[in-house]
């Protein structure tokens, strides 16, 4: 059930390039006690990190299909706002736990965030026109202004597809994204109200604990916004830029 076949390895290396290939990696670890001796897949995961695996050549991988959460279903006062840092992890691992969290609770439009990433010092900025002098001094602060403005204040539940979360220079973590809305009200034109984001995150030095120390928000697209699957096809994987969009 919401299951795509993805590829059918053969005997010539074969590239993959989708959002959701560490889906891929993981399950292709499990089938390595298939090992043949001339069958190869080449991944081009959510970094463009070229990885080797080889498995029997008849195997085929499937991995769900892209998605979006729109959960509510935890409170922020539930949220360990204190919990123990993930220190230590370079920027290509951290980028794994933005996308990964992103996706878990789409805390760029919820705020159900994940504190152990991001550092006491976290700084937010946006561009957005209508937030111009939005600038806010703390992770969990942040939160639950976003949960106040974008989804409590909404009067339609908003949607966050990420369709892109690459490390696209040193310590830079870039992620596209697209806003949406889901309501069941008829006078509410969703596709105008939607929007595409480019959130940006930098990180501090590997010897300082390598968390997120800031996020700026820019608005790529303010209205009408093409869809989560247009973006993925025009989206350039290196810099998180649909840029034949814009």
């Amino acid at each position: 059930k919401n299951m795509t076949t993805v590829a059918s390895l053969h005997a010539n290396p074969l590239q993959i390039m989708k959002e959701n290939d560490l889906c891929i990696a993981i399950m292709a670890l499990a089938l390595l006690h298939e090992v043949s001796s001339a069958s190869s897949i080449i991944i081009i995961n959510r970094r463009h990190t070229l990885k080797k695996l080889m498995f029997a050549s008849s195997t085929t991988l499937m991995c769900p299909k892209p998605s979006f959460a729109t959960t509510d279903t935890t409170n922020l006062n539930d949220i360990d706002w204190n919990s123990p840092k993930s220190l230590g992890l370079n920027t290509e691992r951290m980028c794994d736990g933005i996308n990964d969290s992103i996706r878990e609770t789409s805390w760029l439009v919820t705020g159900l965030g994940s504190p152990s990433y991001f550092s006491d010092g976290f700084l937010y900025q946006s561009d957005e026109e209508d937030e111009a002098n939005v600038r806010i001094r703390g992770y969990e602060a942040y939160c639950r202004w976003i949960n106040n403005t974008r989804y409590i204040g909404s009067t339609a539940k908003p949607q966050c597809d990420l369709i892109c979360c690459s490390v696209t220079a040193k310590s830079t973590i870039t992620a596209l994204w697209r806003l949406g809305y889901h309501t069941s009200n008829s006078s509410i034109d969703e596709n105008k109200r939607s929007k595409v984001y480019l959130s940006t995150f930098i990180t501090s030095n590997d010897d300082q604990g390598g968390l997120v120390i800031s996020q700026n928000d820019k608005v790529l697209i303010a209205t009408n916004a093409p869809s989560g699957a247009e973006l993925r096809a025009k989206c350039n994987w290196y810099s998180c830029m649909p840029e034949s969009l814009l």
